[in-house]
């Protein structure tokens, strides 16, 4: 049988992972791109390629060939 003491040791752990856990979700998030961010990332390089005549258009039909 465990003593009080190792219950609360070993709560006091579980909860210390859990806090853990949701700080590194947290940073996460906070470095990942927006759609809207990564879809102008996209077209800029999308447009580098198409340097004779790039259009809106074109890029849509583009993105749409790996959308899933």
């Amino acid at each position: 049988m465990k003593t009080l003491e190792e219950a609360a040791d070993r709560l006091a752990g579980t909860v210390d992972e859990f806090n853990m856990f949701v700080a590194g979700a947290k940073w996460q998030a906070e470095r990942m791109y927006t759609y809207d961010e990564l879809r102008r990332l996209a077209y800029n390089a999308f447009c580098l390629g198409q340097m004779d005549n790039p259009r809106e258009n074109k890029f849509n039909g583009w993105i749409e060939q790996f959308k899933k």
